[in-house]
């Protein structure tokens, strides 16, 4: 089989001629490397990466990409710094939306602040979404390409993705959606998970615009092709949220977003790190393909009760821990890791993956180990 055949057959567990292995890689910002010496053995570019994780090491990489917004017409932003913090604004017709953060030396995005960022929550002084007016000003924003400049700029992307799949045979991958996800980084962790009980309205609001936006863009990729699309579900779990909350801001929406796919000729995969367990029950209701990165080393991850509830619907794109595992220089760790996830999920519908990436910092010689480990076990 080539990758791209062995990796869309484990995503409908079908059978294989062994078990893929697709490690997620993650070369990190800048200041998370600071001090810290650079430990892959190739350089930050796709060709690089690709002609080492496949040609030498032999794995199955998945290429991906990615869309951002594209705000309509008629709105504008401005920067400015103010007495240590930067703060920024857009100005839409139906209003204005503001966040502030505080510059340090770990702020990695320069004289910006994003909408989406794992650093917002972080450094915030003031989170862009705080009123029911704040979200109606993201009817302007979070849009899907819609101008000829902005259609050929993913289908560009696209086009580039698609060189690298094929060159190698690879399955190629569009990452996209946020949800609640989305929802913490611009509200702030606190205030999605109040709002979830006081006021799940906006929330409901919010969720609703992010939804369309997922549908418009996956309508324009699925258009263009891809093999899978990756679903970010990584805030969407119990370790935010009860399972009936989970259900009734999320589940008519995802099971829209999964259609939309399917109908499309792909597979859709949903990246949870933690906080599964109690929520299996939704996602035995819901045709995602695929479980992308849960962490069954992590506090409260019952990975015999995961598969036993989800496997035999679900594949599972998973392997040792990025926080437990892959930081350490304990190589034999994980290979006991990367055991055990054999004898939790079997080889049906497995894909294998440090959970949830390999880090340009951590020792090299943890993922040879993990290959290793995958090769001698692939075949039994």
């Amino acid at each position: 089989m080539t990758s791209r055949e062995r990796i869309l057959a484990a995503f409908a567990r079908r059978p294989v001629d062994h078990v893929p292995c697709a490690p997620f890689m993650n070369f990190q910002d800048w200041n998370q490397r600071v001090g810290r010496r650079w430990q892959y053995p190739f350089g930050p570019s796709l060709p690089e990466t690709l002609d080492y994780m496949v040609r030498e090491l032999g794995v199955d990489q998945v290429v991906s990409f990615g869309c951002g917004t594209c705000p309509e017409a008629g709105t504008a932003s401005r920067v400015r710094m103010d007495r240590g913090l930067i703060r920024k604004e857009w100005t839409t017709p139906s209003g204005t939306i503001s966040a502030a953060v505080r510059f340090d030396e770990n702020w990695p995005h320069g004289f910006d602040i994003p909408f989406f960022s794992d650093y917002n929550p972080s450094h915030c002084v003031e989170p862009w979404l705080k009123t029911r007016a704040d979200v109606e000003c993201l009817r302007h924003l979070l849009r899907p390409p819609g101008t000829e400049e902005e259609l050929s700029a993913i289908r560009f992307a696209h086009r580039e993705a698609r060189h690298w799949a094929d060159t190698y045979s690879l399955a190629l991958c569009f990452s996209f959606g946020l949800g609640l996800s989305g929802a913490l980084q611009m509200f702030g962790p606190t205030e999605a998970c109040t709002l979830a009980a006081s006021d799940p309205d906006i929330l409901d609001a919010y969720l609703d615009i992010d939804h369309r936006w997922n549908l418009a863009v996956y309508d324009i990729v699925l258009d263009l092709g891809v093999d899978i699309v990756r679903r970010n579900g990584f805030y969407e779990s119990c370790d935010f949220y009860g399972p009936a909350t989970l259900r009734t801001l999320l589940g008519r929406r995802l099971s829209e977003e999964i259609r939309l796919v399917h109908q499309g000729g792909a597979v859709i995969g949903y990246t949870l790190l933690t906080g599964v367990t109690p929520m299996c029950e939704h996602l035995a209701s819901l045709d995602f393909d695929c479980i992308v990165c849960p962490d069954i080393f992590m506090k409260g991850m019952d990975g015999p009760a995961i598969a036993a509830a989800l496997g035999g619907r679900k594949s599972f794109w998973t392997g040792p821990s990025d926080t437990l595992h892959m930081p350490w220089d304990r190589p034999e760790e994980v290979r006991k890791a990367v055991r055990r996830v054999f004898e939790v999920f079997g080889k049906t519908g497995l894909i294998l993956t440090p959970c949830s990436s390999s880090k340009a910092v951590f020792p090299w010689r943890n993922v040879l180990a993990m290959v290793d480990e995958w090769k001698a076990l692939r075949d039994q």
